[in-house]
């Protein structure tokens, strides 16, 4: 599973059209009225997306299909900061954490940043921000 990237973000896009050719390839669609990030499997980059919240590009409902948790092996996670413990900042709405906390640690994920949103010390608080299991950017892979 990876994620539409908003401006500020690590663009995969990429490396997601060369998966998209050996590998099914999901990205969450927010769920507003559950606080849920709901996987949908896409097949072309320029064709499955419509705006969702937030300005945010997300898979159509129409185009994609729904992934079940238990068929994604890899979670793609977008951050705005990040520290070498792997802990994790998000925008504040606890989505990707909620997600994650649902996958149960059977799912690896890695957090993608630049090196400038590597920092010292992230807050975390336990049961509510999860840890990512690795962190690549430009010069570091932890």
């Amino acid at each position: 599973m990876f994620y539409y990237p908003l401006e500020t973000e690590v663009n995969l896009l990429g490396i997601i059209r060369k998966a998209l050719r050996q590998k099914r390839v999901c990205f969450p669609v927010i769920d507003l009225e559950n606080g849920d990030l709901i996987p949908y499997e896409i097949n072309d980059l320029d064709k499955d997306f419509a705006t969702g919240p937030w300005g945010i590009t997300q898979p159509s409902k129409e185009r994609a299909r729904r992934t079940e948790l238990q068929d994604i092996d890899l979670v793609v996670v977008p951050g705005l900061a990040f520290d070498k413990t792997k802990n994790r900042l998000g925008r504040g709405k606890g989505f990707y954490d909620k997600f994650l906390q649902k996958l149960g640690g059977k799912t690896a994920n890695v957090g993608v940043a630049f090196d400038f949103q590597v920092i010292r010390h992230v807050p975390s608080y336990p049961h509510k921000y999860e840890k990512v299991d690795a962190l690549v950017t430009e010069s570091l892979c932890i």
